[in-house]
């Protein structure tokens, strides 16, 4: 069987977690014997290269975008469609959408998941969010999967190496650059913090991209204090990053359930995450602290962080470790998508994980 992956493209640097999700997932499935075909909408006709891949199940992430019409057209043709939204139909992402996304999900968007064969949730709230639009359209939960990282294997710098003083303690933020990921709030609650606390070895690292160069410029007019931005990064050295990072914090108004995150416990940072995240289980296992987007929280968790002994610090970590090897490995991913193929081709019985009507 060949599964044909649709997204917007194939350059983490473009396409962020999305991206990365898509690529570590089709490696996953590649492991376990499945035929995958990834086709990003920037590298030409994403409904010719199903086609000529001879995709018998077509599996397209995102929304607004034009891989949502060539999911539609591919599933006219007959082939089974699970869409992934990635989040993009959260609460609060649906308030900021405005006329013009709200033109698309009635001239499309809607169209391409009520004609689903299923839908794939990362979390239990994207799952309630899917089936409470009311869609004859079964959902699976089935989160983002992360890789166990080797500790062994050498890695290049941190794009921070010889720009911060050797003793300075660092607090990673790593994704796009987007109101949705809280660094307003961020911003403003580390300039008082460190002001008023008189923080000195504390940065925070910003590694990201996806505005255009407007953070940039605004840190260039005026900068705050210990704030450094390193721009996208990817590869080992995305993966240098959080090995030398002290922490990890990512303040989301909105998420699906974001791989910055599941990478950081991966590497084993205290994580400081929103509700928005979607991982209340970090905070019950005791690998995050909640740190809603709102300054004065902020201010709060961040002195918190600083306070951390280096063996609390590593306890932290070592249960966020604990947590994604538990239940966030690629190959039981995998092995979840590789059920729910075949249940929509009718070679399989419905996974316990699936649930609402069947699929139209």
């Amino acid at each position: 069987m060949t599964v044909a992956h649709l997204l917007s493209s194939a350059d983490p640097r473009r396409s962020g977690g999305i991206g990365v999700a898509v690529a570590r997932l089709a490696a996953a499935q590649r492991s376990q014997g499945l035929m995958v075909q990834l086709c990003p909408a920037d590298a030409g006709d994403q409904r010719q290269a199903a086609v000529a891949a001879g995709a018998a199940v077509v599996h397209s992430h995102g929304l607004w975008l034009a891989s949502s019409r060539a999911a539609r057209r591919l599933r006219r043709s007959g082939l089974p469609l699970v869409v992934t939204p990635h989040g993009m139909l959260d609460p609060w992402a649906a308030r900021r959408r405005g006329l013009p996304k709200a033109l698309l999900w009635w001239w499309g968007e809607r169209r391409t998941l009520a004609t689903a064969g299923c839908l794939q949730a990362l979390c239990r709230p994207e799952a309630d969010v899917l089936q409470a639009l009311g869609l004859p359209v079964p959902v699976a939960l089935i989160p983002n999967g992360v890789d166990l990282p080797d500790r062994r294997v050498p890695l290049p710098p941190p794009p921070w190496h010889g720009r911060l003083p050797s003793e300075a303690r660092v607090l990673l933020f790593l994704g796009r650059f987007h109101a949705k990921k809280g660094l307003e709030p961020l911003l403003q609650a580390w300039e008082r913090w460190t002001v008023a606390a008189g923080i000195r070895d504390a940065w925070l690292v910003l590694a990201g991209f996806g505005d255009g160069g407007a953070l940039e410029r605004r840190l260039q007019r005026r900068p705050l204090p210990q704030v450094l931005l390193v721009g996208a990064v990817a590869g080992p050295v995305r993966d240098s990053c959080c090995h030398h990072a002290d922490g990890f914090v990512l303040p989301s108004h909105s998420e699906g359930l974001p791989m910055a995150a599941l990478e950081a416990m991966a590497w084993g940072l205290p994580c400081l995450l929103s509700p928005g995240c979607h991982l209340p289980e970090a905070f019950q296992v005791e690998a995050a602290w909640p740190a809603p987007p709102d300054p004065p929280a902020l201010m709060a968790v961040l002195q918190r962080w600083y306070g951390l002994s280096p063996a609390a610090a590593a306890a932290m970590g070592a249960a966020g470790r604990r947590y994604v090897e538990r239940h966030h490995g690629w190959d039981r991913v995998a092995r979840q998508t590789l059920e729910l193929y075949a249940w929509l081709q009718g070679q399989a019985d419905r996974p316990a994980w699936v649930c609402g009507p069947s699929p139209p």
